[in-house]
Formats: C-alpha cells, structure tokens, sequence
C-alpha cells in the first residue's frame, strides 16, 4: 500500500492580535482560501484536511472545506497534538505536512521538493523553514513527518504548551539528539546567501539575504504588508515572484 502524503491546516478564528484573520480578503479571496488553493496545487499531496475547533466561530471552516473539495475535523482547541492525532485516526499509514493557516503565500514548488527530500532520506522529521538558522523568508515552507511519529509524539509530550504547537518539542535543544531533524537549504533567491558570519549562541546562526522578510500573517502590519503584495499576484506566483516584489515595496 503506498503511503499517502496528508497535508494538515490548522486553523481557527480565535487570534489575540489579529482575531478573525482567516477571512480577511487579500487580493480575490479570504487568508484561508489562499493557503487551500496554493497546497491543492501540490501534485505530491494526496490528501488536505482543514482541521479546526469545535467552537461555533469556526463551524464556518466546514463551509470553505466543502466549497474547495477537502476534507474537515474539528478538534481540540487548545491541545493541537491530539487535533492532529484525532484528524488521521483512522489511517494507518501516511506522512503528514503540517501547514500552518497564517501562511498565505506557502509555497506548492517549496512543499513538493520537502516532501521528495522526506521520501529519499531517513529522518525523522524534515522542514524548509526557519529553525537553527535563518534560511527561509518566513510563511513559505512547511514540515512532514511520519503518522508513526506523530503519534509517538501524543504519547512523549506532557508540557502543554508543546502540545499546541505539535512539533516544537521535537527540535529543542535538550531532544536534539532523540530525533533525527533536518532543515533544507533555500534556493538563493528565498535566502541561502550567507551576509555574515557565525555569531554567539547554540546552533549554527547565519544571516541571509532575505530571511529577514515574513509573509506570515500575525499582526495588522503583517496583514497591511501580504494585502499589498496580494493585490498585485495572482493565486498561484510563485514565491520568487512573490519575494522580488516584497523587495520592491520596502
């Protein structure tokens, strides 16, 4: 039986610095529209599953799920761990992308290279986003693991807090050495030009051309920035595109 790619949005409407931002319009469609529309063009992903709260404010994801043909949890609010794990309870076998929803610009080429490099390497756990060093413009990448791995992880984590962000404990500092993580280099135009040198700290940090940019969306100046450059691309720029014209706006 092949193994299916499963691609996880989290989301919910509930955000204490910028509530409601799923549907907020940038450019023709709502922030969630976006992030659906672009991994749907992800030849490699078999599967997407909006997986949301079981809170009343966020019964309408079901609504944008059935309009754009993938499917729909709703889940745990606070422990998004076991939203996942309950998301995919029933398969067996399968990698899962984790994709986060304030990612409007995630990028289809940037997922389609991760999932191949998972599927050609042994590791535990592969992303193309920031986490030792800054690589990547933030808001284009995501991450994939195993379905195994995601559950040995509900029976690891305690911390609440490590819960709701479903991978963190997996490359903080005292568990580097229990998993075996990677994080892919940047083509030069997302980031991999090293400006600096090594400076104090745990990890390899470097600076990087453009690593400095974010495209996600937290607060209302992140929003004011993405309207911008979304009122100027259409849903499937590229993030090379979508990058030389941030440059352009400052």
């Amino acid at each position: 039986m092949k193994k299916k790619n499963i691609a996880i949005i989290q989301v919910r409407m509930k955000s204490s610095r910028l509530p409601g931002k799923m549907l907020k319009k940038i450019g023709k469609y709502p922030i969630i529209e976006w992030v659906i529309k672009r991994l749907k063009m992800v030849k490699s992903v078999d599967k997407i599953i909006l997986a949301t709260t079981k809170k009343k404010i966020d019964r309408k994801f079901k609504t944008i799920s059935k309009k754009l043909g993938i499917d729909y949890f709703a889940g745990n609010e606070k422990d998004v761990l076991k939203r996942f794990v309950d998301a995919v309870k029933d398969i067996e076998k399968a990698n899962i992308i984790r994709v986060c929803a304030d990612n409007p610009f995630v990028d289809p080429e940037e997922i389609n290279k991760l999932i191949v490099f998972h599927k050609k390497n042994k590791y535990d756990y592969v992303c193309n986003r920031q986490i030792y060093s800054k690589v990547y413009s933030g808001g284009f990448g995501a991450e994939i693991f195993s379905i195994n791995l995601l559950r040995k992880l509900d029976e690891l984590v305690k911390d609440k807090n490590y819960r709701e962000h479903v991978t963190l404990y997996l490359y903080l500092w005292k568990n580097r050495k229990k998993f075996n993580i990677h994080s892919l280099k940047s083509k030069n135009y997302l980031g991999d030009q090293i400006i600096s040198n090594k400076v104090p700290g745990p990890g390899n940090y470097y600076e990087y051309t453009h690593s400095h940019y974010k495209f996600t969306l937290d607060t209302i100046d992140d929003f004011n920035f993405i309207k911008k450059i979304a009122d100027k691309i259409s849903i499937n720029t590229s993030a090379k595109n979508i990058l030389k014209i941030a440059k352009k706006l400052g």
